[in-house]
């Protein structure tokens, strides 16, 4: 009967053992989850706060009377007394208003024959 008492408080014991491990293994893992989770949300605040940071130097820079004398320029066209405005085209805007422009709409074959035969060429 002693035998069968010490084999029963082991096993009670080892189960107590084992549910005591299972629990903390399951609360390392929250932890660690919750650290890992902890750390994104650090660098997402890291990133948002850089963001805030450049938005405030924009904003400060759009405050600027620099800013603002170059959007007059660009966008109302504004001169200083006694400029002169040169303006100069854009090669890539002229470019592709040429490729723009339509082509000669195909000719019927006969239509050739004609243009070859009665039409003079221009040079």
């Amino acid at each position: 009967m002693a035998v069968l008492k010490i084999k029963l408080v082991l096993g009670v014991t080892g189960v107590v053992a084992l549910f005591v491990v299972m629990s903390l293994v399951q609360e390392m893992n929250r932890r660690w989850q919750v650290q890992r989770e902890v750390r994104q949300l650090e660098e997402q605040a890291n990133e948002m706060q850089q963001a805030v940071t450049q938005l405030e130097n924009l904003n400060q820079y759009f405050r600027t009377d620099d800013y603002q004398e170059r959007l007059a320029r660009e966008k109302l066209n504004y001169q200083a007394p006694g400029e002169k405005v040169v303006l100069i085209p854009d090669e890539t805007r002229t470019a592709t208003a040429e490729a723009a422009t339509p082509a000669e709409a195909p000719m019927s074959i006969p239509e050739k024959w004609w243009r070859i035969f009665f039409v003079p060429e221009r040079e």
